[in-house]
């Protein structure tokens, strides 16, 4: 009996999946050239084509869906253009949409890196994070929930080093 628990232990660990936090509910994008819904994300980012365009530059246009809200809503929409242009050392960029009433609304625009659904959620949607950021609904949008340090514009106690912490 007791050769056989450190055994049962084992294959138990071996066999549950890790949680990697964030990662452990991506938004899964795909390109879907030719489609009703790349239609419908090539028409919300259209501004963000055109300069694209005007530098030479054809990014993939990435689709994903996520239900956000309540089951009888329609799920969010998240678009990202792909290119070498588009996307930095963060990743790329993502542009959050929800339906409301007419037609979809931007609510979340320019996070970075792989964004993922959240365990919690605030004002009847669910949270979004990303490796660095956690965003919660504010009945309008999605806003960061992290605080931004607090600088004293007035001080400069190292000119090189910019900005002072207000202590």
């Amino acid at each position: 009996m007791i050769k056989i628990l450190p055994l049962a232990l084992l294959l138990l660990c071996a066999a549950a999946p890790a949680s990697n936090g964030p990662a452990a509910n991506p938004v899964k994008l795909h390109a879907q050239p030719g489609t009703p819904l790349d239609a419908i994300a090539r028409r919300l980012v259209a501004d963000d084509l055109a300069d694209a365009k005007r530098a030479a530059d054809k990014p993939v246009v990435m689709i994903g869906q996520a239900q956000l809200g309540a089951a009888t809503e329609r799920p969010a929409l998240f678009v990202q253009l792909q290119s070498a242009r588009e996307c930095g050392s963060a990743g790329c960029s993502t542009v959050v949409f929800i339906w409301r009433g007419t037609g979809y609304v931007r609510v979340l625009d320019g996070i970075s890196g792989e964004v993922s659904l959240g365990a919690t959620r605030h004002r009847g949607m669910t949270d979004l994070i990303t490796a660095t950021e956690h965003y919660a609904w504010s009945g309008r949008e999605y806003l960061d929930t992290r605080p931004a340090p607090a600088f004293d514009l007035r001080r400069r106690s190292n000119p090189q080093a910019g900005l002072t912490p207000r202590r």
